[in-house]
């Protein structure tokens, strides 16, 4: 069987991690033998659901990728073994994947070394941003040509269930993210208590923790909210309770950003910012809508409160673009089958 050896391990939450669980869905279903080797540990509930799927979980040791195929999504610790790795063993191909729009140190040491033979990235957008120091340290890049960030439609860890809720006692507007204050704006309570709705409104926040909460500060009187720290819940829950999700950065230069599938996986219309990677997996007005200011983002949500039948449309029209784009097996395929 053709192998993939993975330096990291998935996980039921953040964007590289989850990215790895649908690829390896993907590998499985066409019929790659995959090896997990965990760089700093791993959830014993993820553990199980990847040994269901026939994937065999290592113990790390400095020779253990020698003459493998090793991909990488975003492991810092993989960085930080490298030079041991190949020390003990070179790697047959090193594919890795910096899910971010800025270079990490040691990903411009391994290049200027050699010892990365790809880059992958998640879009145009990201490879604009990262190619120009990668060349300017190590020269010329080889890129992972034709990839794209697989979303497994049926993926059994986060148990994802397309379905159409219309709001009924209230219209509940929605935020996921990280406990990163890059990841929120600071006027994210302004920006929700300025939608306005046929029904009552609420605001519902997955991911809220300390450094978010520095950010953003308090939500205003009146404002009808909830918040949940990171992995409190599962990603499901939250999807089946908001009728929107209002995704503005604060200032994180979104790569690709993995809530954009997720909602349309889930049956949630999604309102961004008109900026970074969005560009390139919303159609505006069709599957989401791209904003170009906090106003427009309210007004926008405020619109999908009183048209009922305009969300159901968007509702069903991202759910099409998912499954021809990036939940496409054979075209996300394609790059894979000539490396295994």
């Amino acid at each position: 069987m053709p192998e993939i050896w993975v330096a990291g391990f998935p996980s039921f939450y953040g964007g590289a991690d989850v990215e790895l669980d649908h690829n390896i869905d993907l590998w499985t279903q066409f019929g790659v033998d995959v090896h997990l080797v965990p760089m700093f540990g791993q959830d014993p509930r993820m553990v199980e659901l990847c040994q269901a799927r026939g994937c065999t979980v290592h113990q790390y040791q400095p020779n253990i990728f020698r003459d493998k195929l090793v991909v990488s999504f975003c492991n810092g610790a993989f960085l930080d073994r490298l030079p041991e790795i190949i020390e003990q063993g070179r790697p047959r191909r090193i594919i890795w994947f910096n899910c971010m729009t800025w270079n990490f140190d040691k990903e411009l040491t391994a290049h200027k070394n050699g010892w990365i033979d790809e880059f992958g990235f998640v879009s145009e957008y990201q490879r604009k941003w990262l190619t120009p120091k990668l060349e300017e340290v190590g020269g010329p890049i080889r890129c992972f040509e034709g990839y794209r960030a697989y979303f497994n439609v049926d993926n059994r860890s986060q148990r994802i269930a397309f379905e159409y809720r219309p709001p009924q006692d209230w219209f509940a507007m929605g935020r996921i993210s990280r406990d990163d204050a890059q990841k929120f704006s600071p006027d994210m309570w302004d920006l929700f208590y300025k939608v306005c709705s046929p029904r009552p409104t609420k605001s519902l926040i997955l991911g809220y923790g300390p450094n978010a909460q520095s950010r953003c500060g308090s939500p205003p009187a009146g404002l009808d909210w909830l918040t949940w720290a990171p992995g409190s819940i599962p990603v499901r829950d939250f999807y089946q309770r908001v009728h929107c999700v209002i995704h503005k950065t604060g200032g994180s230069r979104e790569s690709y950003c993995r809530v954009v599938p997720e909602c349309y996986a889930f049956g949630v219309p999604v309102i961004v910012e008109d900026e970074y990677a969005f560009p390139e997996i919303i159609i505006d007005g069709v599957t989401g809508f791209r904003c170009k200011s906090s106003a427009e983002m309210s007004f926008r949500a405020s619109e999908l409160a009183f048209d009922e039948s305009r969300r159901k449309k968007m509702i069903f029209a991202a759910r099409d673009f998912l499954k021809g784009h990036m939940g496409n097996q054979d075209a996300c395929w394609k790059p894979w089958r000539n490396v295994v």
